[in-house]
């Protein structure tokens, strides 16, 4: 297939801000430390107060620092391997690129909107911007009759078509079991934080949760589009699931330690859906000539 001349430039754009952005977020150290603040709902927050994230609260400091080291370590090597090969002209690389876009996309759209204002805010601005067209770019220019034709027998329509539609009820249900109890007792859920909103529940609420059914409904009719955008959803999972882990760590080591309960059916249900993932990738692909 026929390289886009926009992702030759926008990738290594994406790469080098992901990376500035990580190390900035991992290194820097400067603050007093853990403070308490109250928010406008009257709740008393316990903030982080060291470097770039000195004015985020410990959980979401601590967790923003997790995802940097996920990031550095595994998101963007995975990043620049897809994309020398699709450099190479893989048609598989192709499909990777987009996978390995999606985590970054999610994260500098998270972080632009949702982490405290930040010296960094204009880095996660473009770096928002350039992961969401780059994005498009891959999507749109991707030549679907070419895919289909490289489908073989015993393709895993139903078993992938399920899963992602699964993790997108899933990924809807975790929250909304936040949400709901908050909205009965008229209390704003213990991790609001320093925020005015609630902004991952309701991006993965009204984006990812829909997203992850249509491509599965798609799936299941056996649409071009659905084909192309379930190995990049898988992709997204099996990252995601790392950026749980990482997070969970890093709260670890900032001294937040949560009922062994909250392990299991939180991290370990975010965990098994990765492990889940890989299984599918490997199939999705085994199941695609090259």
């Amino acid at each position: 297939m026929k390289r886009n001349a926009s992702l030759t430039w926008l990738v290594p754009i994406i790469f080098i801000l992901a990376t500035f952005a990580a190390i900035v977020g991992l290194i820097t150290n400067d603050g007093g430390g853990i403070y308490y603040f109250t928010n406008v709902h009257g709740q008393v927050i316990q903030m982080d107060g060291r470097g770039i994230y000195k004015f985020d609260s410990l959980l979401a400091g601590a967790g923003f620092r997790g995802t940097n080291a996920v990031t550095l370590f595994i998101a963007l090597p995975l990043l620049l391997i897809a994309y020398i090969t699709y450099i190479k002209g893989s048609f598989n690389g192709r499909i990777i690129l987009i996978g390995a876009l999606l985590p970054l996309l999610y994260c500098s759209a998270s972080m632009t909107f949702s982490a405290a204002y930040n010296p960094l805010f204009l880095v996660y601005t473009a770096m928002f911007s350039t992961s969401l067209f780059a994005t498009i770019i891959a999507i749109t220019s991707f030549e679907l009759g070419l895919l289909t034709e490289r489908i073989k027998p015993g393709f895993p329509y139903k078993g992938i078509a399920i899963y992602l539609i699964s993790s997108g009820f899933l990924t809807l249900l975790v929250w909304m079991s936040e949400l709901l109890p908050s909205f009965v007792s008229g209390v704003a859920p213990e991790t609001l934080g320093p925020y005015t909103t609630m902004y991952t529940h309701g991006f993965d609420s009204a984006i990812i949760t829909p997203t992850f059914v249509i491509i599965g409904k798609y799936l299941l009719k056996r649409k071009p589009m659905g084909i192309l955008l379930a190995a990049p959803l898988l992709i997204f999972c099996t990252l995601v699931s790392f950026y749980v882990i990482g997070q969970s760590i890093y709260q670890y080591l900032a001294g937040l330690v949560f009922p062994l309960v909250i392990y299991v059916s939180m991290v370990g249900s975010w965990v098994l859906m990765g492990i889940l993932a890989i299984g599918f990738i490997r199939s999705y692909f085994h199941h695609l000539s090259h």
